[in-house]
């Protein structure tokens, strides 16, 4: 469990990590290179290390499929990202089902569809669904949705599949700094992969030839606007965010100038934000939506943090049902909140926030969770901790170096 103490007066720099979202694709990606890359700035967190574990143990014991049936691959949604590799290596994949945050159910039709159009037949039984290279991609692919995931997967096994000799036109690509990252590593390795901006991609055959043995993961611009709202929420604060790459935060920018909230921007990787303004904090309206448009992951976080405006917020979530779980949360720690719908809520005027036990429902509840922490009169106990070493790297050293007064219990 996390005890925060309230905590103002935060002084000092914070360093971002490596982007989670970029690390797990790569990954997978690289598992299929076989002289692997090395990979610069691999985040240590648990849901990377998870990746590799469960990879490690499925070939192992793979012989006609790649067996992901490990329970391991049911506690992390990133598990998918291994089909491509399964496929690639052995041409057929058993697969258990992914898991991770407790957010929505998340179907995969998206993601079973991207790799239908690949040649890909899927079959589903009760307990497993089988994966199986059974025919060749086709030249057109209009995905069904801009999901990050299955345009990852698709990419990944396009760039390693030789059974097409023809130019392959994808639409409607989410374009994620993550994925972009993801473009640009399958291309350092050979692949011919050029995004357009009107959120489609041209692949060209290619043949795998590493000569770059090196890659450089981006920096997270969740972690960094995860950062950049604590920031701003801790009274009397005034704190620089270092190592971020300040274009991907354009959205953000947007809102937190709406709010009135006091930042700067430094340089191309540096940030400084103050909480000066705080008590003049005003209510917005926004919505989440796929890059560039304000990311659903830092929806939660955000949201905490327009409990001290003034006025009635109102958020639209477009992309999951159950973002609003730490909502639940938050009244806890008595925040005036209404959920309206399982896609709009509303927080009502600038609460003071008083410190309880709240628990972790998802990676980013638990970032939302950490602020009203830090914010709140009194003592607050985040439980289930765990889920929050998933995807914020040693978050509580880095929250005590800058003089936020929390600790495990």
């Amino acid at each position: 469990m996390f005890q925060i103490e309230y905590s103002p007066k935060l002084k000092w720099e914070i360093i971002i990590s490596w982007s989670k979202n970029a690390a797990l694709p790569i990954v997978a990606a690289n598992l299929c290179i076989d002289n692997a890359v090395n990979l610069l700035n691999k985040p240590n967190i648990k849901d990377v290390l998870s990746m590799e574990t469960l990879a490690q143990d499925a070939i192992a014991k793979s012989t006609d499929y790649f067996d992901l049936t490990d329970d391991l691959a049911k506690k992390f949604r990133a598990s998918i990202l291994l089909i491509p590799f399964g496929l690639i290596k052995y041409g057929k994949v058993k697969f258990v089902g992914s898991g991770g945050c407790n957010i929505w159910k998340r179907p995969l039709d998206m993601f079973d569809d991207a790799l239908i159009n690949a040649g890909i037949k899927v079959t589903q039984t009760d307990e497993h669904k089988m994966f199986e290279v059974v025919g060749v991609p086709k030249k057109n692919i209009m995905l069904q949705w801009f999901s990050v995931t299955a345009i990852e997967a698709l990419l990944t096994y396009l760039a390693f599949a030789n059974n097409f000799d023809y130019e392959i036109n994808i639409y409607q690509v989410a374009i994620e700094p993550h994925v972009r990252n993801l473009i640009d590593f399958l291309n350092s390795v050979g692949a011919d992969i050029h995004l357009n901006v009107d959120h489609s991609i041209v692949m060209k055959p290619s043949k795998i030839a590493v000569t770059n043995k090196e890659f450089t993961i981006i920096s997270d611009y969740i972690e960094a606007g995860t950062y950049f709202a604590i920031w701003a929420g801790a009274d009397d604060s005034e704190l620089t965010i270092k190592w971020c790459n300040v274009d991907d935060l354009s959205a953000i920018y947007s809102v937190a100038t709406k709010i009135w909230i006091d930042f700067k921007i430094i340089d191309k990787e540096t940030i400084r934000v103050n909480s000066k303004n705080k008590k003049n904090y005003q209510a917005v309206r926004f919505e989440t939506r796929t890059y560039p448009w304000f990311p659903t992951d830092l929806q939660s976080i955000f949201w905490t943090l327009l409990t001290q405006a003034t006025g009635i917020s109102k958020i639209f979530e477009t992309l999951y049902e159950g973002r609003f779980n730490y909502l639940t949360e938050l009244e806890n720690l008595w925040a005036k909140v209404e959920i309206l719908n399982p896609h709009e809520a509303i927080v009502i005027w600038p609460t003071k926030l008083r410190g309880g036990y709240v628990s972790t429902t998802d990676l980013r509840c638990g970032g939302a969770m950490v602020l009203a922490g830090i914010m709140a009169k009194w003592t607050t106990n985040i439980m289930n901790e765990d889920i929050i070493a998933r995807g914020y790297d040693d978050i509580v050293n880095k929250l005590q170096n800058i003089w936020v007064a929390i600790k495990v219990v």
